[in-house]
């Protein structure tokens, strides 16, 4: 797999500029701006920008690794967050979330849904080959009166 740094060297000091405030965008919440906006601030046109996102690889895969590792910081605060949720302390009245502590023992695994898979595939085709054998005894009956 390709390093961030090699991909960082084949992209233009504009087209750093872009990634680092699409990056931004992303996590603004309400606060976004729109692709004019930053295509200005960098000083391309939008289509240049748009252009840069959809059909530039480099540009493209860069972008994807930076958000990586904006959102991979935010794993320590989301941690807290998950840990105040199960003490309770500061979220509903000191009663822990047992949602939260649910999605703790999944994030690590110790719990895991099971499904439960039975194969009745043989006792019922004995019990449909017994009742075709009856039916069919049951019109050799009917056809005989």
């Amino acid at each position: 797999m390709e390093t961030i740094d090699s991909l960082k060297e084949r992209l233009t000091a504009q087209q750093l500029q872009a990634v680092e405030l699409l990056v931004e965008n992303e996590f603004a919440g309400k606060n976004k701006r729109t692709q004019d906006e930053i295509a200005d601030e960098v000083g391309v046109s939008r289509m240049t920008l748009f252009s840069w996102r959809t059909e530039n690889a480099d540009f493209i895969e860069y972008f994807r690794r930076r958000a990586d590792e904006r959102l991979n910081a935010m794993s320590v605060m989301v941690d807290a967050k998950l840990i105040s949720l199960i003490d309770g302390s500061q979220w509903n009245n000191g009663i822990p979330s047992v949602r939260a502590i649910d999605l703790f023992y999944r994030r690590f695994g110790l719990l895991v849904d099971r499904k439960e898979v039975v194969n009745v595939g043989e006792s019922k085709k004995s019990t449909d080959i017994d009742e075709m054998k009856r039916q069919i005894e049951e019109m050799r009956k009917k056809r005989k009166n």
